[in-house]
């Protein structure tokens, strides 16, 4: 027998879309997070994280993909996916955390212990056991994104890049001849 955590995961979106995913206790947050990225079918290319919440879905210590900075003045450790289990933190029923996925257009997940329990050791985990609704395209927040003033849409990009050009020209100092 192989303990599992039996978990809800749930993306902030205009529509209802969750999946449940079951992964054995002693697996680490960087295999969830592999999970998540399959379950949702993102592709895995930016930086994410991991909050350990309360039932107010207030942000708890953060568990990291990778070390980007220095631990903060008040001495709390920075703790990296790939080296804490999810047992440390999930190891019972209501548990919570929260998932954030490309901090630049902030993917959020939700996601609630719905049991700890064991299944037969012939049982294959990692594992969604149920998907409900259309998972978003994960590239399709991009047109969110606002830099000095550029809207960002990926049908409008060769437009963008036009009038990225005009700026960078317009500038003082622009030296057409390096661009």
């Amino acid at each position: 027998m192989q303990q599992v955590i039996h978990l809800r995961v749930l993306i902030d979106y205009e529509k209802d879309v969750f999946r449940d995913i079951e992964i054995r206790s002693d697996d680490t947050f960087q295999t969830l997070h592999e999970m998540i990225q399959q379950a949702f079918g993102f592709d895995n290319s930016q930086m994410a994280s991991f909050y350990v919440s309360n039932a107010e879905w207030e942000k708890g210590q953060e568990i990291t993909l990778m070390e980007v900075m220095q631990p903060e003045e008040d001495g709390e450790p920075i703790w990296l996916m790939q080296d804490v289990e999810l047992s440390k933190i999930i190891f019972e029923k209501d548990q919570k955390l929260i998932y954030v996925f490309d901090f630049m257009v902030m993917w959020c997940f939700y996601i609630d212990a719905i049991s700890v329990h064991e299944v037969e050791d012939i049982v294959i985990l990692p594992r969604i056991t149920q998907e409900f609704g259309t998972a978003p395209d994960q590239y399709s927040k991009t047109g969110d994104i606002v830099f000095d003033g550029i809207e960002v849409n990926e049908s409008e990009e060769e437009d963008d890049e036009n009038e990225l050009d005009e700026i960078f020209r317009s500038m003082e100092g622009f030296d057409e001849e390096n661009y």
